[in-house]
């Protein structure tokens, strides 16, 4: 039987433009290997990403660096690798993402969460650790839209941990910033294999939703193991191709402040300040990175200040004041005249206004970025229409929720940081 997605859906426009398994193999056979040991599957996600290559770029740049892989896995440094699976599943659960939900389950289970904790964590249940009861309040509050973090939060975090090692299971999180936004707003299909072996876990309640459209209803499988040595060692062959892209991803970010910001203000016109106050300097510095390249004109597949004008869009509606200052700072430095970014902040504020001024092309994308920005995402079967009706290209639909999802990634980054106080 062939299945397709549902109208009201992005996938239903980027289907038939996925790239093919054959070409990603070829592109990055080993990578899409390790990630299969780290998961237990290749997920479906990879042949959209890949439709526009900086978001394919932009995901396995914030995973590995902002998860600590492979480290952790080998445990060296970070903090302890099932509470940063926790983490990445709350956070996905509270953004109500079933995709991700499945993979983070899956991952938590591998990297040693009891699936008696992940049952009592998504379901609010006693029997948590204090220490992990932080963990889940913490990223439950960093994932919702608009953020609630508080320092309080943040203090009783740090209260069980180091600083350094509360920063991961927030990054843990913040990292789920960009996939939650993804997988959602596209409708990325879910693998049949990941949804078996953690539909026990995450229990009755949970369902797939629009991401279930193309599963086959396959019974449920045991969950998968913890990490033994020999998950370890089938790790090893495939590291020196993963540490070469992320090498080649990253060549010429700094990783030290202020050398960091001085290079995002020269090469994207503002310096992201927030920055500046990770104590990671390997997530500061592929966060620069993801940043450079989505914010790149000259591989953009739309007018720059489209993109510009959809972050104003974005902070608007999440109700994000220092993200917002930020982005319009951008647009500035950009050339964006006060009164565009007026426009923007009406369209997004006031569900008469109209998109800001420009072709069909510009207005439709301005859309998906208002009905793409909320958790969960609002794209129905209106966007998806004012999409086809504009012949948006496939490449300028995922560059756009791309951007946005990097923009979630801050949005959960700093209400981080801003709540040490």
């Amino acid at each position: 039987m062939i299945r397709t997605p549902a109208p009201d859906s992005l996938a239903s426009l980027l289907q038939a433009h996925t790239i093919s398994w054959e070409t990603l193999h070829r592109r990055y056979g080993p990578l899409m290997e390790l990630v299969r040991t780290l998961i237990g599957v290749v997920p479906n996600c990879d042949r959209y990403l890949e439709i526009w290559p900086p978001a394919f770029r932009t995901y396995n740049l914030v995973v590995p660096n902002l998860m600590n892989l492979p480290a952790a896995i080998f445990g060296l440094g970070g903090a302890p690798k099932s509470l940063v699976g926790l983490s990445m599943l709350v956070a996905s659960r509270t953004a109500e993402c079933p995709y991700c939900t499945a993979h983070t389950c899956s991952f938590a289970l591998r990297r040693g969460a009891a699936p008696e904790v992940v049952a009592a964590a998504l379901l609010g249940r006693e029997g948590l650790t204090p220490q992990e009861a932080a963990v889940v309040a913490a990223a439950s509050a960093l994932s919702r839209i608009p953020c609630d973090f508080t320092h309080e939060q943040r203090t009783t975090l740090e209260h069980f941990f180091s600083p350094a090692q509360a920063e991961w299971i927030a990054m843990g999180a913040v990292a789920m910033g960009f996939l939650n936004k993804f997988m959602d707003a596209v409708g990325v299909e879910l693998e049949a294999s990941t949804v078996a072996e953690v539909q026990d876990t995450l229990g009755p309640k949970w369902n797939a939703g629009a991401a279930g459209w193309d599963l086959d209803g396959r019974g449920a499988t045991p969950p998968p193991p913890a990490d033994g040595w020999r998950a370890k060692l089938r790790i090893l062959p495939f590291l020196p191709t993963a540490l070469r892209l992320d090498a080649l991803w990253q060549r010429g970010v700094p990783a030290s402040w202020p050398a960091t910001g001085a290079y995002l203000r020269e090469h994207t016109g503002h310096d992201f300040p927030v920055l500046g106050r990770l104590h990671n300097a390997r997530c500061r510095r592929a966060i620069a990175a993801v940043l450079r390249i989505n914010l790149d004109p000259a591989h953009s597949s739309f007018e720059h200040e489209t993109k510009l004008l959809a972050g104003v869009i974005f902070a608007t509606v999440i109700q994000d004041d220092a993200l917002a200052h930020d982005l319009a700072a951008l647009a500035r430095a950009r050339g964006t005249g006060e009164g565009r970014l007026a426009e923007a902040r009406a369209f997004a504020s006031d569900a008469a206004a109209p998109a800001p001024a420009g072709d069909a092309r510009a207005q439709a994308l301005l859309v998906l970025a208002k009905a793409a920005a909320p958790s969960p995402a609002c794209v129905a079967l209106d966007t998806v229409d004012v999409c086809r009706r504009a012949t948006l290209a496939p490449q300028a639909i995922i560059e756009m929720v791309s951007w946005l999802s990097v923009l979630q990634l801050l949005h959960r980054l700093t209400a981080y940081v801003l709540a040490r106080g």
